[in-house]
């Protein structure tokens, strides 16, 4: 008997310790299994923290190398580019929801190129001889960003991101054109622009009067097209308008139509002295038609007109060239000499008298209204149309011009309408 009772109690003594031991593994196990979601739940919101961050600083980089961009295009000038980058790095970070983007000159690059192949600051950046375009790349490397609970494991978080930006290949199919259309040569090239382009033009020097031409003709026998045509296009299109009206707001710049080489654009019959003045005046500042001066639709920035008008069957002797235009309108911007009163400043927008217009073959036009597209071309738009009488529409023709939307073709050509895009940059696999 006490045999068994000693033997109870020792049974009871071995139970105890495996329950006190089997407790210790278990608090054991519980504090690993937290540990390990306390990591997976640090790697998780950084991580998330860290994507939110390297999309923005993505968006930023896109946006700025497209500002750049915009900025090169138009005054070839790298260090006016580059100042447009930081400008626009500085806005996006001061952004509410982008506190910890930072752009410092530690961890930002602005290069240039000519060929996408080499990049260099703009001190070092030499253009080439003849025609070229330049790609500027924005670069941000190592940008540290906030951490939470992964700085108990020891991670560093850093983001990069980088992009490149430049002129696009020639446009082949676009819907932001003036409705009117020009006769080409239908054995020229896009090299001579169907006929409208001399060897060695460049609009941004020369000042040529064989460049202006009468873009929309006042009096039916001075175009090839054929009897009824004025060379304006027809306005078919969903604008809620019809009739003056439609021709009106069109030729302001409310013309959704689209064309593409090779396709067929359909002629509009009739000359709309009226309408056609009235939408294309306000490109100049002149509200004096139904088109209401209240901010929707602008201006150009620059409206002054040449001291001698070009006319019908006359050698253009004006004094208004694209080139002065150029000239004036950056003399106005930096605060230097220019006419003032013609300037709109802020009131005006960019690129307002610039024309964008199919060139077509008009060979056998006889009797027709649908003309195939050989392409496109650019004419600045030199001076106000008569409400009245032939309403003649004179232009300078540029060659190639920045258009907001676009596709290219199959066969990519670095002549005509482009875009500025974004490019994959050739120096990172992720961007």
């Amino acid at each position: 008997m006490i045999r068994s009772l000693i033997g109870g109690a020792m049974r009871r003594k071995m139970q105890t310790a495996t329950r006190r031991t089997q407790k210790g593994i278990t608090l054991v196990l519980i504090s690993m299994v937290l540990l390990i979601l306390l990591g997976v739940a640090a790697f998780g919101i950084d991580l998330n923290h860290q994507v939110l961050n390297k999309t923005r600083l993505q968006n930023a980089v896109d946006t700025a190398a497209l500002a750049g961009a915009v900025v090169a295009d138009k005054t070839e000038d790298v260090d006016q580019a580059e100042a447009a980058v930081i400008a626009t790095l500085s806005s996006i970070a001061s952004e509410s929801g982008n506190t910890e983007l930072s752009f410092t000159d530690g961890n930002t690059s602005v290069t240039f190129s000519h060929d996408m192949q080499t990049f260099v600051n703009a001190a070092s950046f030499t253009p080439p001889t003849g025609e070229y375009d330049i790609y500027v790349r924005v670069a941000v490397t190592d940008m540290g960003i906030s951490q939470y609970l992964s700085a108990v494991f020891g991670i560093v978080k850093n983001v990069s991101a980088s992009a490149v930006a430049g002129r696009s290949a020639a446009i082949a199919y676009t819907c932001n054109l003036t409705p009117i259309a020009m006769c080409g040569d239908p054995n020229g090239t896009v090299e001579d622009a169907w006929g409208y382009r001399p060897p060695g033009y460049d609009p941004n020097v020369d000042m040529d009067p064989s460049l202006v031409h009468e873009l929309k003709v006042g009096d039916q026998n001075n175009t090839d097209m054929g009897p009824g045509n004025f060379q304006l296009l027809d306005f078919g299109q969903a604008t809620g308008n019809s009739g003056a009206a439609l021709v009106r707001d069109a030729l302001s710049g409310a013309y959704n139509g689209c064309a593409a080489v090779g396709n067929t654009v359909t002629t509009k019959p009739g000359n709309s002295a009226g309408p056609v003045a009235q939408g294309l005046n306000v490109r100049l500042n002149d509200f004096s038609g139904p088109i209401k001066n209240d901010g929707t639709v602008l201006p150009d920035k620059y409206v002054r007109e040449p001291d001698i008008l070009a006319e019908t069957d006359a050698e253009y002797a004006g004094d208004l060239y694209y080139a002065n235009y150029r000239q004036e309108l950056s003399s106005c911007e930096s605060g230097g000499s220019c006419d003032y009163d013609s300037y709109t400043g802020d009131g005006g927008s960019n690129g307002r008298r610039i024309l964008r217009i199919p060139i077509v073959n008009c060979t056998e036009s006889t009797g027709k209204s649908d003309f195939d597209v050989l392409g496109f071309g650019c004419f600045f738009l030199l001076q106000k149309v008569s409400n009245s009488g032939q309403a003649s529409v004179f232009g300078q023709f540029l060659y190639d011009c920045l258009i907001n939307n676009g596709s290219t073709g199959t066969d990519p050509t670095d002549k005509g309408f482009y875009r500025i895009q974004l490019y994959k940059d050739p120096f990172s696999g992720a961007s």
